[in-house]
């Protein structure tokens, strides 16, 4: 027979999971609003290509919050080495509109606001998701350059949210453009991080893009949005604004000397020439020389090999900047099997200067100096200086 006290722990009970229930989920109110933030680009390197979130206002609920998909945290164990080898967790980020409109603003990145064209079950159906990535369990994932960031992840819920039924207009995108090319208006201002980014990105950078691809760029997500419409044909984006209302225009770039990179590796390669002159200092030219190049292909092999960025794989620019370089660089004599190697080098180099325009990757253009510095200390210098010593 159940006792009175049974009954009354069973309510008990039951009082305790509704209200766990009550406490993990919220239901929106018919004046909430869901909009998509897009950060202009910065002045740092891990803001140059621009930045994407998530606004959820209600206020009769009386919250304003932004989720942002792009943060890490600098206190991770083995930080510079996780964020090397690709394995770097990622993790959806909830702060305030207010903090998150004060940061912005105060590292000078202007934004837009696009408020989006939903009814009340769709705005809770991306609120529940949001809350549910949230969880600790679920906020965490693995960033990827071009295929998993803060940008695809929010094109990635909206389309959830719409059960797979956006439509994106892809008319004016521009055709057969790379993944690597969507990067140079971002970079055009900043020389060496574009020689950086071409040195280290691989094969996998110069695949033609597809119109999904494009928007791992924040922009991009911006301007699909723009035009998208669900699949009833109600245009996706209600309304849009600018924050602040009046968006500065950039500044033309006017490189200084220092900002050529083409120019200081073209100047590298005239020293290397001129010490030439002098044995001494062509030695020590040569061993800082090889060393460099050495160091630069084992950053490449690691990024290939060692970690798990896609983007870094199959890299070609190996093919110039061998890590074996490392094992020679102090041996800069020509003869015996060191200068074979050299001069193994040097026919490389001169089969990729032959070759340049139809390598599937696209090469870094101010490694060119570089490469023909190659050439001429392996095939010039040890045939010209044996000449001339018989000669002599």
């Amino acid at each position: 027979m159940l006792t009175k006290s049974f009954y009354m722990r069973y309510l008990f009970c039951l009082f305790c999971v509704v209200c766990s229930f009550a406490g993990t989920s919220q239901t929106l109110s018919d004046s909430a609003s869901i909009s998509l933030m897009t950060v202009v680009p910065g002045e740092f390197v891990y803001s140059t290509f621009g930045h994407s979130a998530l606004r959820v206002k209600d206020p009769i609920n009386r919250f304003d919050r932004c989720y942002n998909y792009g943060t890490f945290d600098f206190d991770q164990p083995n930080f510079l080495l996780k964020f090397c080898r690709g394995k770097l967790l990622y993790n959806l980020d909830v702060e305030s509109y207010r903090s998150f409109e004060y940061g912005n603003l105060h590292d000078h990145r202007p934004m837009q606001e696009q408020l989006l064209n939903m009814n009340q079950a769709q705005k809770q159906r991306i609120f529940d998701l949001l809350q549910e990535n949230n969880k600790e369990e679920n906020r965490y994932y693995k960033y990827d350059f071009f295929y998993d960031n803060c940008a695809t992840r929010i094109r990635d819920i909206l389309q959830e949210t719409f059960t797979y039924q956006l439509q994106f207009d892809s008319s004016t995108l521009p055709k057969k453009a790379t993944m690597r090319q969507l990067l140079q208006p971002y970079i055009e201002d900043k020389p060496w991080l574009d020689f950086g980014i071409d040195l280290v990105l691989g094969l996998p950078a110069d695949r033609i893009a597809k119109p999904s691809d494009f928007m791992f760029l924040p922009d991009y997500v911006h301007d699909f949005f723009a035009k998208a419409k669900t699949g009833d044909g109600i245009p996706l984006v209600k309304s849009e604004r600018n924050i602040p209302e009046v968006l500065l225009n950039k500044e033309p770039f006017t490189p200084s000397p220092l900002e050529r990179p083409f120019w200081i590796m073209t100047f590298v390669a005239i020293i290397g020439l001129l010490s030439m002159a002098n044995p001494r200092t062509e030695r020590i030219f040569d061993i800082l020389f090889w060393f460099m190049l050495g160091l630069a292909g084992l950053v490449i092999g690691l990024l290939w090999f060692a970690t798990d960025h896609s983007a870094t794989k199959v890299n070609l620019n190996i093919l110039w900047a061998w890590p074996t370089h490392l094992l020679f660089f102090w041996r800069t004599r020509r003869s015996g099997p060191t200068g074979y190697y050299f001069t193994a080098a040097a026919l490389t180099a001169v089969l990729l200067l032959i070759f340049w325009k139809w390598i599937p990757q696209e090469m870094p253009t101010p490694a060119l100096p570089l490469i023909a510095l190659v050439m001429v200390k392996g095939l010039y210098r040890r045939y010209w200086k044996k000449e001339t010593a018989e000669l002599a």
